[in-house]
C-alpha cells in the first residue's frame, strides 16, 4: 500500500494513476510519496519518495518502469476505444496487424476491427519495437507477425500483404530500417 502526502489536486491525480497500475493507495503503507513542502509531522514508513510537482513525469516514469517489470511474462495488451459502442477493449499485441495515424487520431487495426488508441505513433514505435512492431511509413507501424507476404516493389519499396489480405506499402524512407529489422 502507498501513502500519499500531497495537495488534494495531486492526490486525486496520483491515486487514479497508481490504482490504474494495480497499486493500492491508503492511509497506512510501506511506501510514502511525499510532495515537497507537504511533509507530515508524524513518522513515515520505511521507504519515502519525495517529489516536486513540476517534475511529476519522473515519478510516473519510475512507476511505469516498475509496473512493466511486474508484468513481464504476462501477455502484452493495449486498450482501444470503440467509438460506435462507447466501449474500451483490451487487445493483445499478437492480434494487432498495424497502427495508423490519421489527423490527430491513432488507430489500431486487427483483422476484425479498427479502434482508437490514446498514444502517439512515435510512442507506440518506441514501446512496441521489442514486441515486433516496425515503422513502415510516416503514418503506419506494422506488426511483423501479421505479415503474410513481402513483395519487392519499385524504387526500393515493398508491399506487405497482411493476414487479412490488406496491403501496406513500406515507403522508401523506411525500407532500409525495415530490411535491417527483418535481416533481409
Amino acid at each position: 500500500m502507498i501513502q500519499l502526502f500531497c495537495s488534494s489536486a495531486l492526490r486525486t491525480l496520483l491515486s487514479g494513476y497508481l490504482t490504474s497500475r494495480g497499486l493500492e493507495v491508503g492511509e497506512a503503507g510501506e511506501v510514502a510519496l511525499v510532495e515537497r513542502g507537504q511533509e507530515p509531522a508524524g513518522p513515515l514508513p520505511g521507504v519515502v519518495i519525495s517529489f516536486m510537482p513540476e517534475r511529476l513525469e519522473h515519478l510516473t516514469a519510475l512507476f511505469d518502469s516498475l509496473a512493466g517489470r511486474r508484468r513481464e511474462g504476462l501477455p502484452g495488451v493495449i486498450s482501444g476505444w470503440r467509438e460506435e459502442k462507447d466501449t474500451c477493449e483490451l487487445i493483445p499485441y499478437e492480434r494487432i496487424l498495424y497502427f495508423e495515424a490519421m489527423g490527430n487520431a491513432v488507430y489500431l487495426v486487427t483483422p476484425e476491427q479498427r479502434l482508437t488508441v490514446k498514444y502517439k505513433l512515435y510512442e507506440l514505435e518506441q514501446t512496441l519495437r521489442p514486441q515486433g512492431f516496425i515503422r513502415v511509413g510516416k503514418s503506419q507501424l506494422v506488426n511483423v507477425a501479421g505479415i503474410r507476404e513481402i513483395i519487392p516493389w519499385f524504387g526500393g519499396r515493398y508491399i506487405l500483404r497482411l493476414a487479412n489480405r490488406q496491403e501496406l506499402e513500406v515507403s522508401r524512407i523506411y525500407a532500409k530500417e525495415f530490411r535491417a529489422f527483418l535481416e533481409l
